[in-house]
């Protein structure tokens, strides 16, 4: 299913269509947890987990044109395309490290 919505944060706003398996909640939202007493950092923490998720997905999304890009016989585009899946991959695995040293 593939639903219009948009995200809005502190870099700003961009609009695309796709399903997320994750929640939209960060910053002011207060929906997720029923409180706004959090701490600067319990703030970054939870922006910092939701752009991991948010990351993986759209890596997935990028396989997966991949493949559809394969499957027209476009060799060329698929390596290119999934030399940058394995490069967002390597850049999310930066920031779930951070996450994780954050956790401590």
């Amino acid at each position: 299913m593939h639903m219009d919505h948009e995200h809005v944060g502190s870099c700003g706003e961009h609009h695309h269509e796709h399903h997320h398996d994750h929640e939209h909640c960060h910053g002011s939202e207060c929906g997720c947890c029923g409180s706004c007493e959090h701490t600067p950092m319990e703030e970054l923490t939870a922006l910092m987990k939701y752009m991991v998720g948010h990351n993986a997905s759209h890596a997935q999304e990028l396989a997966n044109l991949a493949k559809q890009l394969e499957a027209a016989g476009e060799k060329m585009a698929y390596e290119q395309v999934m030399q940058a899946v394995s490069d967002f991959e390597k850049g999310n695995m930066r920031l779930s490290m951070v996450l994780q040293s954050l956790a401590k």
